[in-house]
């Protein structure tokens, strides 16, 4: 939609207004070279977020859990010392004093290990997910911060246009006072309408230098080097191209969430789990050699012994500590599993909500644009009358505040619209994706 960007002297028009609103789907205005532009703010949020560190940090836990559970396929070695009395015959007792090194492999063990490396990998992949979750939250505080900052700088320049049009009126009401053309309630009216607009641009600023506190923050750059709105809606677009339909909303949030696919590997780490504990009563098979030196007491020497054969384990009775670990592997499997379909249902429901919501506000946003020029226009004819004698104060004043009103519904419901776009962009994991350690480590500079 494009508007003609010609204004007449008394009025501010709306075309002016309106044509530094519109178009935030079309080309972005020319930015200056040091703008912190949107993208880059999301991935500065996502690289420097300790959240982000934190989950890193877990993930390499899960790394060395697998190692862990890796090493029982790997040879055992230890050394050991013993000492022990015992029968030697039918008629004596004798002392015995041993060391030695003992070296052991397991050779099968009914799936024991298997499963333990599988819920170890398994662990791996829900960290890098929840790594992946994290990010995204972390770009998506940021980025309701950057919207914040422009929404509070637009609506800050409506607000100080209605200041310089009553402060205009001001200085013409406190002329037409000295000579009878004016009341005291009409100088008081004005003052009341300067009041409320320094009052709405205080609270405005607030809001503004909020986000911009988070943003300096989240990206280590001051808030005014940001880009436009336009170049907003321009990052948001490419990210969401494709994602055209309501079904294609869905399916992308159920299978590339990451909280979702962090939710699926967490119960594939607990069904591993399960396996692994009903298997514990199974024996296991081990391939063990044993060199070592006893001293003999009746002899006083030191005697090299040395052993190799299979060792076979078995628990027989341990309590009821084996089926309670049985059981509550169970319980654990079953909570993930509801958890998962539980979230599948929430961030389904919440996919379709935000793209409807998103449709409806592009549409309620042609229509306030259709109501900001009728509010012009029915301002600008009050102006006229009001000019001419035949118009009063408060008519113009009614008309220049619902102009304004409209004005502000018209850049509420754009970044509104944007907002919604940004949350569908964190529910199909659209996010940008910031660089390994490993890929900014070999960047050349």
């Amino acid at each position: 939609m494009k508007f003609n960007c010609v204004s007449r002297t008394r009025p501010l028009s709306i075309g002016v207004v309106l044509c530094a609103l519109a178009g935030l789907t079309g080309h972005a205005a020319a930015q200056p070279d040091s703008c912190l532009s949107f993208e880059t703010a999301l991935l500065l949020a996502a690289e420097r977020a300790p959240e982000v560190a934190g989950a890193a940090a877990r993930q390499d836990e899960a790394a060395a859990d697998y190692r862990e559970a890796e090493s029982l396929r790997l040879p055992q070695v230890s050394t050991f010392g013993r000492t022990a009395s015992g029968d030697s015959g039918l008629t004596g007792s004798q002392i015995e004093n041993q060391v030695g090194v003992r070296l052991s492999q397991r050779l099968y063990d009914f799936g024991d290990s298997h499963y333990a490396m599988a819920a170890a990998s398994r662990s791996i992949d829900q960290r890098a997910h929840e790594l992946r979750t994290q990010q995204i939250d972390a770009s998506s505080r940021l980025a309701d911060a950057y919207l914040t900052h422009l929404e509070a700088d637009a609506m800050i320049n409506v607000i100080a246009e209605r200041r310089d049009y009553f402060d205009r009126q001001r200085v013409a009401v406190e002329a037409l006072l000295e000579t009878g053309g004016a009341t005291r309630a009409d100088r008081a009216q004005i003052a009341a309408q300067l009041a409320e607009a320094e009052a709405d641009a205080l609270e405005l600023s607030f809001m503004r230098e909020r986000a911009g506190t988070r943003i300096r923050e989240y990206t280590g750059y001051a808030p005014g080097a940001l880009c436009d709105a336009n170049a907003v809606a321009d990052d948001l677009a490419r990210a969401l191209d494709g994602v055209t339909t309501v079904h294609d909303a869905v399916d992308l949030t159920l299978t590339q969430n990451p909280g979702i696919a962090a939710q699926a590997e967490a119960v594939r780490v607990l069904d591993a789990q399960r396996e692994r504990a009903r298997r514990s009563r199974m024996p296991v098979i081990e391939a063990v050699g044993i060199a070592s030196y006893v001293y003999d007491d009746f002899s006083e020497t030191w005697d090299a012994r040395d052993r190799v054969g299979i060792d076979v384990s078995v628990p027989l009775y341990t309590g009821d500590a084996l089926r309670a670990r049985s059981d509550r592997a169970v319980a654990r499997l079953e909570q993930e599993e509801s958890g998962l379909r539980s979230l599948q249902r929430q961030l389904r429901e919440q996919a379709e909500i935000v793209f409807r919501r998103s449709m409806s506000l592009q549409a309620q946003l042609v229509r306030r644009e259709a109501v900001a020029r009728s509010q012009f226009e029915y301002f600008d004819a009050v102006s006229g009358e009001f000019d001419y004698g035949l118009g009063t104060l408060p008519d113009l004043i009614d008309a220049r505040l619902a102009y304004e009103r409209a004005e502000l519904d018209v850049i509420g419901a754009r970044f509104s619209l944007l907002r919604q776009r940004l949350e569908l962009l964190g529910l199909t994991a659209r996010m940008p994706r910031p660089r390994s350690e490993t890929e900014r480590a070999h960047e050349v500079p």
